[in-house]
Formats: C-alpha cells, sequence, structure tokens
C-alpha cells in the first residue's frame, strides 16, 4: 500500500487543525465544507484505522461521484467515512455502497 502522508501531499488533502471537536467543526463550517452538523475530525490515525479495511490502492478511483463527478478513491472515500462516524469495520461495505 501506499504511504498516507505522501498520498495527502500529492493530493492537497489535508490541513493543519487541532484535534479539537469544537474547532474543527468550526472550521469545517466556515470553509462551508460543512452544513454545520458535526463531523469526526479525520485525523491521519483515524483514516489509516480506516483504511486499515481496504484492500485496493488508497488513490485508485473507484467511482465518479456527482455533482462534478470527482474521483472516488478509499483515501477520500475513508476520510469521509471517518468524518461519518463510521467504524472502520464497516469500511469495506461503505465503499460497496458507493
Amino acid at each position: 500500500m501506499s504511504n498516507l502522508n505522501d498520498l495527502l501531499k500529492n493530493e492537497g488533502a489535508s490541513i493543519d487543525a487541532d484535534d479539537d471537536f469544537e474547532a474543527i467543526n468550526a472550521l469545517y463550517y466556515e470553509r462551508g465544507w460543512s452544513d454545520g452538523l458535526p463531523i469526526v475530525p479525520p485525523t491521519t490515525a483515524r483514516v489509516e484505522k480506516m483504511l486499515a479495511y481496504c484492500d485496493r490502492p488508497w488513490n485508485e478511483p473507484i467511482a465518479k461521484i456527482p455533482p462534478r463527478w470527482g474521483d472516488a478513491t478509499p483515501l477520500r472515500l475513508a476520510a469521509n467515512a471517518v468524518m461519518a462516524g463510521c467504524k472502520p469495520e464497516y469500511f469495506p461495505l461503505f465503499m460497496l455502497a458507493i
């Protein structure tokens, strides 16, 4: 598997923020990344736990997601699963639903 830190650098998908529930939720809301419902901060450690249940390359697209038809990679799906509060052992089912 790929190194997660390298993938995050390549995708430009990481930000520096405190792992503080209220602070990260406020940041996501201020940037328009959230509708205001609470999210679990998608830290590298949490995303890695999710990806431990993935048997695919983390940067290989498995679907296109509307409305802009962006690539749904396991890495991006894992971050979204973390934010939604999904348990890591349920991640394979989460990916199948896509």
